[in-house]
């Protein structure tokens, strides 16, 4: 059993049935095409959002590493003790917090590139992660 679990609602399931095809998705405004993070349903003038693909790419903005044994393997260093998480900054605009995995924390630095992968923690949903390119 894992101590790390994210479930699906009604207003999230595009975005998670996406990541368990490997693909990112973001939310558009269709009348002034700015991007926003997942989670929002509305731009500031009150439009309804869109969902868009994004590139996956980004640049890491902000860190934390939690040391001692992660929630989660799939969340875990490679070493396999610690986990981190972290803001990064997408290619489109929007910042994600997301776990920061495939990497030595040690190493991380801001502004560096960053691409998504996907992580399946437990037997939860996959969920977007970010490594170092």
């Amino acid at each position: 059993m894992t101590g790390f679990r994210v479930e699906r609602d009604e207003s999230s399931a595009a975005f998670f049935d996406a990541a368990a095809r490997g693909t990112l998705l973001i939310r558009t405004c269709p009348v002034c095409e700015t991007h926003w993070a997942p989670g929002r349903t509305r731009c500031p003038a009150g439009h309804s959002l869109e969902w868009t693909e994004a590139s996956g790419r980004a640049v890491l903005v902000t860190w934390a590493v939690e040391h001692g044994t992660p929630l989660d393997p799939a969340l875990a260093t490679p070493r396999g003790d610690a986990s981190a998480f972290g803001y990064v900054e997408l290619e489109e605009g929007p910042w994600l917090q997301v776990p920061i995995v495939g990497v030595d924390p040690a190493s991380l630095r801001a502004g560096s590139p960053v691409q998504v992968r996907f992580v399946r923690p437990g037997d939860g949903e996959a969920l977007p992660a970010f490594t170092p390119t």
